[in-house]
């Protein structure tokens, strides 16, 4: 999988990402599993967000990486009325 330097980090991120929005839907099972075959073919750049199942979307992809993290490059986006700094990182936990 092609990899990029992100911004100005020495960070290199998969340029192909999987996006989770409405995975809560899916079979639990099988949507870990298509994460995980994902990491595996180098698809480390993972999109999510509070807003996608209320959160749901999230846990999903925290079981999907368990023991992975350092593997992944992860993007979650924070509703509006969570955007302050604070806010944010009460969100994230």
């Amino acid at each position: 999988m092609e990899q990029r330097r992100f911004g100005r980090t020495e960070n290199q991120v998969a340029v192909i990402g999987q996006g989770t929005w409405y995975i809560e839907n899916a079979k639990r099972a099988s949507a870990i599993a298509a994460l995980r075959r994902g990491l595996d073919l180098g698809m480390t750049h993972i999109d999510t967000a509070e807003l996608y199942g209320s959160g749901a979307a999230e846990e999903v992809v925290a079981e999907a990486i368990a023991e992975r993290r350092d593997e992944v490059f992860l993007v979650s986006k924070v509703l509006p009325q969570n955007a302050s700094r604070k806010a944010t990182m009460l969100a994230c936990e």
